[in-house]
């Protein structure tokens, strides 16, 4: 994302030297939903801890950011959730960390919650539902235990769509991206992250998630047309330093029998062109994209 969309909204303060800030957008889609919501009252108390609730999530990654030394200084609430601007890890390891606590920060939330609503007589089980996997009987009258519930609910499911779903680019789809980079290389872990997007869009729309979904599948067609130039080695999630995601792995990779190979020639104009299909691709591109040479 870049900085010139962060500019289409207004500042509301900082906090931990961290600038807060709500993108136009935002108020169309809060507006949106009350518009068409039967309780506007339940609604906008809904909304108010999902918006609290994403601003702490964005904080989670600042703070998982600043842990290793990175700047961070910006979040942006749009309607797709929220997006903070930090810098991205210098390996795959801090880039998986510092996605990691975002959606870390609704556990203890949701454990508080958990424990109030238990202690005042409410009862919990598992549901067939992925994005709500935990549902909450013998819920006691009052606006408090209202408002824990409400909570609980938005911790459950922010945890489980950024987490439980590996769609890139949340949280799952990110952490999955970053384990699977060292081992993979960037060619192959786009190609996975593309297609688990689409599978991950579908089930969304399935269950009447269509606005993350839309969001989901132009993400989908964006590493797709990156992939098919070249530029997929250039995408910031994707050239991180092949390092290994943990510092001592407990067992040495297997080598490989083969290897891939830069097979494209220059080309008048700084560009390149592959041998094989004849395409002319950027100067940046490694790979063709379409026929992958592999000796």
């Amino acid at each position: 994302m870049n900085n010139s969309f962060a500019e289409w909204g207004f500042r509301c303060g900082r906090l931990l030297g961290i600038e807060i800030k709500i993108h136009w957008t935002f108020l169309l889609f809060i507006l949106f939903e009350l518009l068409r919501a039967r309780d506007v009252k339940f609604e906008a108390l809904f909304l108010t801890i999902l918006f609290v609730t994403v601003l702490i999530h964005e904080f989670g990654h600042c703070l998982g950011a600043r842990s290793f030394g990175i700047k961070a200084d910006r979040v942006l609430l749009w309607p797709f959730g929220g997006l903070a601007f930090v810098g991205g890890g210098r390996n795959t390891r801090e880039e998986f960390w510092i996605t990691f606590w975002g959606p870390f920060v609704h556990i203890p939330i949701g454990l508080a919650a958990a424990g109030w609503l238990a202690w005042q007589g409410a009862g919990f089980h598992f549901q067939m539902s992925l994005l709500d996997p935990i549902g909450v009987s013998n819920l006691g009258a009052g606006t408090a235990n209202l408002i824990v519930y409400l909570i609980l609910k938005v911790q459950v499911w922010l945890f489980a769509l950024n987490v439980f779903l590996p769609a890139y680019p949340m949280d799952g789809g990110r952490m999955l991206v970053a384990t699977m980079l060292p081992r993979w290389g960037a060619l192959k872990t786009s190609l996975v992250a593309m297609v688990l997007t689409c599978v991950c869009a579908c089930y969304l729309l399935a269950n009447d998630t269509s606005f993350i979904a839309f969001f989901l599948l132009m993400e989908a067609a964006q590493l797709y047309q990156l992939r098919q130039t070249g530029l997929i080695y250039q995408h910031p999630s994707f050239s991180r330093s092949a390092q290994p995601l943990y510092t001592q792995p407990r067992s040495q990779p297997r080598p490989s029998k083969s290897r891939d190979i830069s097979h494209l020639r220059l080309v008048v104009g700084g560009t390149k062109q592959c041998p094989k299909c004849g395409r002319t691709l950027p100067a940046a591109a490694k790979m063709c994209g379409f026929c992958e040479i592999i000796v």
